[in-house]
């Protein structure tokens, strides 16, 4: 990034010299040579750094694509090893259905924007609120989900 900054300020001096110089005076042909060679080399050197730089963006943007596989499958064996096997896979797919605990809901869908709860003498029922989608839980366990349209 330093060379690039630095590529254009000498462009921008060089510009700013040679308008004010040939108004007063004329540069040697040798002088006009030596920036230009300058410029060519710089401009060589940001070329070759700016096609490093693409080559390292290209392997971490490959290395992210892999660390993001190896993390669903990772996530996937964790929920099969606190689920099951049936039920964790559900669980690392998003999946929701009648009969999941709160614990597996969170999982699969993570935090709630909001929950509700209320207890009353016949059990705990919770509601829990995604966007549009609201989720209904009596004593922890899925019973309804609801969309507003």
């Amino acid at each position: 990034m330093l060379k690039i900054k630095q590529f254009f300020s000498i462009a921008l001096i060089t510009l700013f010299l040679f308008g004010s110089i040939s108004a007063q005076t004329k540069i040697s042909p040798a002088e006009y040579k030596s920036e230009l060679d300058s410029l060519l080399t710089l401009k060589s050197e940001l070329t070759e750094q700016k096609l490093k730089l693409k080559n390292e963006i290209e392997n971490l943007s490959e290395k992210v694509t892999e660390l993001e596989r190896k993390l669903t499958l990772a996530r996937r064996d964790l929920y099969i090893t606190k689920y099951g096997k049936e039920a964790g896979e559900n669980v690392a797919l998003g999946r929701v259905w009648i009969g999941m605990t709160e614990d597996m809901l969170r999982d699969s869908w993570g935090k709630p924007d909001k929950i509700e709860k209320n207890v009353e003498n016949w059990g705990v029922f919770t509601q829990w609120y995604y966007g549009d989608v609201t989720y209904f839980f009596r004593d922890g366990i899925l019973t309804e989900g609801e969309e507003k349209e």
